[in-house]
C-alpha cells in the first residue's frame, strides 16, 4: 500500500511547529533543562520538513553525529510511536498497519511508524537509514516503510563480539552509509565537522554525567519525570544545543542538591526503570510519587555506558560506542550494567514495563530479575504495551504496583 497523498502542511508538521513555538513561549516565561530538551528534539523535528536538510527515517542506535554532519535531519520510529501515543493519536495508525497485515504480536512502536508513513503524515524521507540494535524489529519497520516509498534501506549490522575485527567491520560499515548518503543526497562528510560533533558528544556527556551522578544523592534532584523519555536526547547528540541542554541539566540539579531542594519532597523509595516508559497517558508515575514516595531516580536508557571519543579518529570512536552498547550481545551484560547501577544510586525497587511485541527484552526479563536479586533488589514484570492501549487495565496494574511498593 502506497503512503497518503498529502497537500499543505501535515498533521506531523503543524505538531512539530506548535510544539516548538508552545516551548519559547514557556522559555520566556522560566528555562528549565526539560523545556530546553524538549525544544531541541522538536525543532530537528521541524527540520525534517525544511528543504535546506535532507530528512531520514531511522531506528534508535545510529550514529545521528554522522547524520548532523552531513545535514541530515533524522528522526527514529520508535520516537514517532511514542509521540503519537504521547499525543493520544496513536491509535489509527496501528490499527491502519494492522488493517494491512502487520501482526499485533509485533512491536507498536514499529507498528504506529508503519501506520503513520502509509497514512502520508511524515514527509517522504531521502534516506532510510536502520540498525539491528538494539533489535531487529526497529530495522526491519525501517525497510517496510522504505518499501512503501520504493527507496533502498541501509541497515547496519552490529557485530554480537566486542574485538578489534568487529569493531573494523563497524567501521567500515560506517563508511558504506557515508557513501549510501552521499549518492542518494549529494551531501559529502567534512571530517573536520564530524570531528566537531565528537567533541560536542564528549562535552555533553560529561555534563550528563555530572547531572547522572548527582541523581545518586539522598534525597534525589529530580523527579520521576525530569528525565523521562532521555533516550530521545540522541537526536541532537554531537551538536552546540545538547550541550547546552546537558549543562542546564547539570546545573539545575546541582543547584537543587546544594539548596537542599528534593526532586521529589519526602522522596521514600528509589526506582529503577527499566526499558521503556509507558507512552501513552495514565496515572501509575503519579500514584506511585502521591501514595507512596516512591521516585524514578534513573531509567535504565539513560545511562552513558561509553568512554570519551577519540575525536581524532571519530569513525572507530563511533563504531567502539555502538559495539559496546549495553543492549548488543549477551543478555548478561545488560544484566550486569543494571545491578551495577542499582547498587550506584541506592535503588529500592525495579519496575519492568515488559512491552508486548519487545523479544529481546522479554526473552531476558528472568535474567534481569536474578541479577537483581543478587543484589538485593526486587524487579516487578508489568505486562503492558507501552504504545497500544487496547488491552490496558490501569486498575489492575496499580493494584500490582501497589502490592509492591507494600512489599518494599
Amino acid at each position: 500500500m502506497k503512503p497518503a497523498v498529502t497537500t499543505g502542511m501535515t498533521m506531523m508538521e503543524t505538531y512539530f511547529h506548535d510544539l516548538v513555538e508552545g516551548l519559547r513561549k514557556k522559555l520566556e516565561e522560566k528555562e528549565t533543562a526539560r523545556r530546553r530538551f524538549i525544544l531541541e528534539v522538536g525543532r530537528i523535528g521541524e527540520r525534517m520538513f525544511d528543504p535546506g536538510w535532507s530528512s531520514a527515517w531511522t531506528t534508535v542506535f545510529v550514529p545521528f553525529e554522522i547524520l548532523n554532519s552531513m545535514g541530515v535531519a533524522a528522526i527514529f520510529v520508535e520516537f514517532v510511536g511514542a509521540m503519537l501515543a504521547g499525543a493520544g493519536i496513536a491509535r489509527p495508525y496501528f490499527e491502519k498497519a494492522e488493517g494491512a497485515g502487520y501482526s499485533t504480536d509485533g512491536c507498536a512502536y514499529h507498528r504506529t511508524s508503519i501506520g503513520a508513513a502509509m497514512a502520508g503524515m511524515m514527509p517522504e524521507p531521502d534516506l532510510l537509514i536502520g540498525a539491528t540494535c538494539p533489535c531487529d524489529g526497529g530495522a526491519k519497520a525501517v525497510r517496510r516503510i522504505g518499501d512503501l516509498y520504493g527507496k533502498d534501506t541501509f541497515i547496519i549490522t552490529v557485530p554480537y563480539e566486542v574485538t578489534e575485527e568487529s569493531i573494523g567491520y563497524m567501521v567500515a560499515q560506517f563508511r558504506r552509509m557515508i557513501d549510501f548518503i552521499t549518492e542518494r543526497t549529494g551531501r559529502k562528510l567534512d571530517v573536520d565537522k564530524l570531528r566537531e560533533a565528537v567533541r560536542f558528544g564528549n562535552e555533553g556527556c560529561r555534563y550528563m554525567t555530572e547531572a547522572l551522578e548527582l541523581c545518586k544523592n539522598v534525597p534525589a534532584p529530580n523527579n520521576s519525570n525530569d528525565l523521562k523519555n532521555f533516550i530521545i536526547y540522541v537526536l541532537i547528540s554531537g551538536t552546540k544545543e545538547g550541550v547546552e541542554v546537558s549543562k542546564l541539566f547539570r546545573d539545575e540539579f546541582r543547584e537543587r542538591v546544594e539548596k537542599g531542594i528534593a526532586g521529589l519532597p519526602g522522596e521514600k523509595h528509589r526506582l529503577l526503570w527499566i526499558q521503556n516508559r509507558i507512552q501513552f497517558r495514565n496515572g501509575l508515575i503519579e500514584m506511585l510519587e502521591r501514595d507512596f514516595k516512591a521516585n524514578v531516580v534513573l531509567d535504565e536508557l539513560n545511562y552513558i555506558h561509553w568512554e570519551e571519543m577519540d575525536d581524532r579518529d571519530p569513525l572507530r570512536a563511533l563504531a567502539v560506542r555502538q559495539i559496546t552498547h549495553p543492549f548488543t550481545g549477551p543478555a548478561g551484560r545488560r544484566a550486569a550494567m543494571m545491578a551495577k547501577l542499582a547498587v550506584e544510586y541506592g535503588i529500592d525497587g525495579a519496575i519492568n514495563p515488559s512491552h508486548w511485541g519487545c523479544r529481546q527484552s522479554g526473552g531476558a526479563r528472568n535474567l534481569f530479575r536474578d541479577a537483581l536479586a543478587e543484589v538485593g533488589v526486587p524487579v516487578i514484570h508489568l505486562d503492558v504495551d507501552c504504545v497500544d492501549e487496547r488491552n490496558y487495565s490501569e486498575g489492575q496494574l496499580r493494584t500490582r504496583l501497589e502490592a509492591f511498593m507494600e512489599m518494599l
